[in-house]
């Protein structure tokens, strides 16, 4: 995937209780999170679904172009479907990140 160049993100789920993401040679790796109630978590802790937006540029000839941001946030299964961790993992606009 490194060598590829142009993977930003990986998403995976199944890990029980993981729902981070962190970032290992330039690719950011992130757990789906907890979501089912049959057989993993823990009293007191909100079962979560990580939510994955990828914004596409719009070309002139009204196809979709190169990738613009990858952004992600859980959702909480609670009474108000509460969001968590919202996160740009990856943006082709220089000013989010400052350089």
């Amino acid at each position: 995937m490194v060598e590829s160049g142009d993977v930003k993100a990986v998403f995976t789920g199944h890990d029980h209780l993981n729902d981070f993401c962190g970032e290992l040679k330039g690719i950011n790796l992130c757990y789906a999170g907890g979501f089912g109630y049959h057989a993993y978590g823990k009293a007191g802790w909100s079962r979560r679904s990580r939510v994955v937006v990828v914004s596409l540029e719009k070309e002139s000839s009204g196809n979709w172009g190169a990738v613009k941001s990858i952004r992600t946030w859980k959702r909480l299964d609670d009474e108000k479907l509460t969001t968590i961790d919202d996160q740009i993992l990856w943006s082709n606009n220089s000013s989010i990140w400052g350089s």
